[in-house]
């Protein structure tokens, strides 16, 4: 089946065209209503509603974007969002060029006082301790982005994540906010391809060949640039279009 209207997509993504629903929101994902900028020009994103329903007739991932503590962003609520916005514009165009979509996103917020100290990660295991104590209950994948990460990470993901929800595997971190949108936006991108089993493509060293360091996979110290260095290999699509969290194309 062909997803050809805006109905047709939001039934594929569950959400059955009731309520106030927004073509820009809960279609394209941008919480804010609008396409984000372009860190490099500051001018809006080309977006094209005929990507959202492609994504969709192939195979796909639902996201579940949990927001920690942005009330303490350093960045200001303004800017968080819109670099979460932009995050979301990346992914879907990242994993669009190997043939996997992104469908629905959703947003769901921990205000400080529910974030319990969470909005500021100061190890790898309170990072674990997050995706533990928190879980969204749909068939959507829970990524976690927090208001600041005190360690010498920039997120972390099971690899692979469970398949299903309430175990130790089933989220992911995808980064802080604070840092500049490039960084954040192919860390999430990165982290979600850890819980989709790929793992780093080279050992403790970074890897000498340029096509190596620009695959989304290479830790960030070893990229050319976090802009560009975002490529997936056929071999990568293939492993995380076959993983058990994808939905099949409508």
């Amino acid at each position: 089946m062909s997803v050809r209207s805006v109905r047709e997509a939001m039934d594929a993504m569950g959400l059955g065209g009731v309520g106030n629903l927004s073509v820009m929101r809960d279609v394209l994902g941008f919480w804010r209503g609008t396409t984000p900028p372009d860190p490099a020009t500051g001018t809006p994103v080309e977006v094209r509603l005929g990507e959202a329903f492609t994504a969709l007739e192939r195979k796909h991932v639902h996201l579940n974007l949990i927001e920690v503590g942005f009330d303490a962003a350093s960045v200001g609520l303004a800017v968080a969002d819109e670099r979460v916005d932009y995050a979301v514009h990346r992914i879907r165009r990242i994993y669009a060029d190997a043939s996997m979509g992104l469908g629905r996103v959703q947003y769901f917020w921990l205000g400080l006082p529910e974030a319990d100290g969470y909005e500021d990660l100061g190890s790898e295991s309170e990072a674990d301790d997050l995706s533990d104590d928190w879980s969204v209950g749909n068939d959507g994948i829970d990524m976690f982005l927090v208001a600041n990460i005190s360690d010498d990470f920039v997120g972390i993901s099971p690899v692979p994540g469970d398949c299903g929800k309430g175990g130790k595997s089933d989220g992911l971190v995808g980064g802080e906010v604070g840092r500049e949108p490039e960084g954040f936006s192919r860390t999430a991108a990165h982290e979600l391809g850890h819980f989709l089993d790929l793992s780093h493509n080279h050992g403790d060293s970074c890897p000498t060949a340029t096509s190596a360091r620009e695959n989304l996979m290479a830790q960030t110290r070893c990229v050319i640039s976090v802009r560009s260095s975002v490529l997936l290999t056929s071999g990568q699509g293939s492993t995380v279009r076959g993983r058990c969290q994808t939905h099949a194309g409508h």
